[in-house]
């Protein structure tokens, strides 16, 4: 079966019911949801080693922070715009990308009318770069869903959000509107993942792109930051992510792109403070059948995703990384040192896998962040 006719069978995949609140925003993960694809128990094992790590588990009202979590592009309904529907592709990316963290924040995620992969493909997106109202449509369901947290469930705590993609685009513009240019607002910061999106800073500096005041991380503990990167392993392949000259997903959401800037990349083994090299951990439970899990399967990991019998598994590879540039691209680089095979798509790099690979560093730039942030409070 091709993949087309295998899409095609998706588009009737029936959705996962969702919570919907009198603000009128759909949210696909919040701590009093039953069914959360956000909250897994984090025990994991890894392929290399064989080590099996045991769940921990803390209580929601011992969560200090909160996480906001916008989701990358998955849904291969038909169309350009997505519904408000939590399908099993949106399900899966939540377990994927944002479940990790539940163990430090309590995590809230809306489902927004995202343009879909569809509505993404290049001859689509030439053909709709000017119009305001497509990515408009998203951004407003997550904007709603923002304001709403803050009005009935932040009380005070400190955020962070997440973003991969397209999430990570429209975080871009939440943050540059609703966060940054508001000081109470921004005391809330915890810290921000804006992964695979293009985030942006004035060249030489570490705001002056997308922010004004809030900076790219630089150092270990370091709190109101932003964590940003893409992930390569074969350097100088023309790539939608790394290059502010080359980047048309930041136009459709008019922001700032272009040579008078540069896509941030920050070193996540300096600021976790752990410079080993890292590995791929995704959740043993298989994907949702979809589009997204035909790439993974036969471009990203040929073959089969690690699996375990834990609810988390970490592959056999390990990678040495470091922020690069290379042909006027900024990305973290990955360098095999314990070989696992899986492959760039075009034009994409390892894009699947930019949370993914070296996941656990992630979760502890969050977890030292939250102390931080909460020391500075007392």
């Amino acid at each position: 079966m091709t993949a087309a006719a295998v899409a095609c069978g998706l588009l009737g995949t029936v959705a996962a019911p969702a919570e919907a609140t009198p603000g009128g925003t759909t949210w696909l993960c919040r701590p009093d949801m039953p069914r959360d694809p956000c909250d897994l128990p984090n025990d994991t094992t890894d392929m290399l080693t064989g080590k099996r790590t045991p769940a921990t588990s803390i209580p929601e009202a011992d969560k200090k922070v909160d996480c906001f979590y916008v989701y990358p592009t998955v849904t291969d309904t038909s169309g350009l715009v997505a519904d408000r529907s939590p399908v099993p592709a949106v399900r899966s990316i939540a377990r994927f990308q944002a479940a990790p963290f539940a163990d430090r924040c309590r995590i809230f995620a809306p489902v927004y009318r995202q343009m879909t992969l569809w509505g993404l493909t290049p001859a689509v997106m030439a053909s709709w770069v000017g119009n305001r109202d497509l990515p408009a449509i998203g951004y407003g369901d997550v904007r709603r869903a923002w304001r709403e947290y803050l009005r009935t469930d932040n009380n005070g705590r400190g955020v962070i959000f997440i973003g991969h993609s397209q999430g990570t685009m429209v975080l871009r513009k939440l943050i540059r509107e609703e966060v940054d240019p508001h000081p109470a607002v921004r005391k809330k910061l915890v810290g921000a993942f804006l992964m695979g999106g293009n985030m942006m800073t004035a060249r030489g500096a570490t705001t002056g792109g997308d922010f004004r005041n809030i900076p790219i991380c630089t150092r270990r503990g370091e709190f109101g930051c932003v964590t940003a990167y893409s992930t390569d392993l074969i350097a100088g392949l023309p790539s939608l992510f790394g290059n502010s000259s080359l980047d048309l997903l930041s136009t459709t959401m008019h922001l700032p792109t272009g040579p008078r800037y540069r896509v941030a990349c920050t070193d996540p083994l300096t600021l976790s403070g752990d410079r080993r090299p890292v590995g791929v951990t995704v959740p043993s439970r298989p994907y949702a059948m979809s589009m997204i899990a035909i790439l993974m399967k036969i471009s990203t990991f040929p073959g089969d995703l690690p699996t375990s019998t834990s609810t988390w598994t970490t592959g056999p590879g390990r990678f040495a990384v470091r922020c690069a540039d290379d042909l006027g691209s900024h990305r973290l680089h990955a360098t095999p040192v314990v070989p696992q095979h899986f492959n760039e798509l075009p034009l994409f790099d390892t894009h699947l896998v930019d949370v993914n690979l070296g996941l656990d560093r992630l979760v502890s730039i969050a977890r030292q962040q939250t102390a931080a942030y909460l020391a500075q409070l007392r």
